[in-house]
């Protein structure tokens, strides 16, 4: 039973989409040249990839963690102070960027990245609508409207899962590019290990430490030594900035968000983090369906990780795919159903409720959302025996 047809789908999806145009739209055309109208630059988090870009390929590469230069370079674009915190793996990704000028080159990483986006959702879910609702889905527009990687993180991840039981060398390489953004690759070999994909496991530890010398190389390991000695940077932000909290789907700081000091916090998200890899782990080693098995990973991903911001819910699309195209061919509950319709809407409506109740919901869908695959892999006969 559904109460979602193919018609309702494609009319709602256009409405949020013609919003998404009008909004961003009126941001950005009643700003000033390459500023919208909070005087932030278009594409705002992109400014930190470009401005990194430009200072590896004209200057000393491990420069960009010193705030300080960073911040010149930054300025000679807009007046919006944000520090470099990505590993070295992550500056030999954007090096081409500074090739371009801010705004075409913008262009340029946004319809890349959300065309490889696309394409993996379309490959999970298999319909002609499927790409009009993943641009519709506010993930998508919260990773353009910030110029953020988001495209890519689930590019990777949801290819690798893809591709793995087929081919499970390339998926295990697709996984060890993850190694730009290790907080949502710690999870994977974790699944694989369960799961008995050794041969993917090898290929992305492989690939994982080729990456990392390959930048090395290309970048100088000065520029290791500088990240290692910024390390506590990203770390720092989460702790001290308070105003990020609202910001950030994720368990510890909805416990900060929510009044509770470090170290229960820590405490508590520690237990979510515990239960996440329990979780994931048990249904990748009972051998459940892909849709199962992918859903569990991502949705273990974002409880598992402190570190998240909202853009990158955009992961989310590979869960609310996978187990969309499932209700899509039937047999699912109503009340499932309208989960995830909710969960679809999590990009807006959880920033919203933080602001006006400081109660960050986000953690607690992502929640529900690990108990619907955890119930599916139950109902799955074939997960009843070893």
């Amino acid at each position: 039973m559904t109460f979602l047809s193919k018609k309702r789908i494609t009319v709602y999806a256009g409405i949020f989409i013609s919003a998404y145009l009008l909004i961003w739209g009126c941001w950005i055309f009643t700003g000033s040249g390459l500023l919208d109208r909070t005087g932030k630059p278009i594409g705002a988090d992109f400014l930190v990839f470009w401005s990194a870009s430009s200072m590896a390929r004209t200057g000393d590469p491990a420069s960009v963690y010193d705030f300080q230069k960073f911040y010149k370079v930054e300025q000679t674009i807009a007046d919006y102070p944000n520090p470099w915190v990505y590993p070295p793996t992550y500056l030999l990704m954007v090096l081409p960027l500074s090739l371009l000028p801010y705004l075409p080159s913008f262009i340029v990483w946004i319809l890349s990245t959300c065309c490889i986006y696309l394409i993996v959702i379309r490959r999970i879910a298999p319909h002609p609508i499927t790409a009009w609702l993943a641009l519709a889905y506010p993930g998508t527009f919260q990773n353009i409207v910030h110029g953020q990687n988001g495209f890519l993180s689930t590019a990777l991840l949801g290819g690798g899962l893809l591709l793995l039981d087929n081919f499970p060398l390339m998926a295990g390489i697709l996984f060890g590019l993850l190694c730009y953004k290790p907080h949502f690759a710690i999870l994977v070999p974790i699944a694989l290990a369960a799961g008995k994909y050794w041969k993917a496991l090898a290929a992305m530890v492989v690939s994982s430490v080729c990456f990392i010398l390959l930048s090395g190389i290309a970048l100088g390991w000065r520029t290791w030594a500088a990240f290692y000695n910024n390390i506590s940077s990203p770390i720092m932000i989460l702790i001290q900035e308070k105003s990020l909290w609202i910001k950030m789907p994720t368990t510890f700081a909805s416990f900060l968000l929510a009044g509770f000091n470090l170290s229960l916090a820590g405490a508590f998200h520690g237990f979510v983090m515990f239960g996440a890899v329990i979780i994931v782990a048990w249904v990748w080693y009972k051998e459940a369906p892909l849709y199962i098995r992918g859903s569990a990973l991502i949705s273990g991903i974002l409880l598992f990780t402190p570190y998240a911001y909202y853009y990158d819910l955009s992961l989310l699309a590979l869960p609310l795919a996978w187990l969309g195209w499932e209700c899509f061919r039937g047999g699912w509950e109503l009340m499932e159903q309208r989960i995830l319709i909710i969960i679809w809407l999590l990009p807006i409506i959880a920033p919203s409720i933080a602001i006006a109740l400081g109660l960050q919901i986000s953690p607690i869908l992502i929640g529900f959302l690990l108990f619907i695959t955890l119930r599916q892999s139950y109902e799955n006969k074939s997960l009843l025996t070893p």
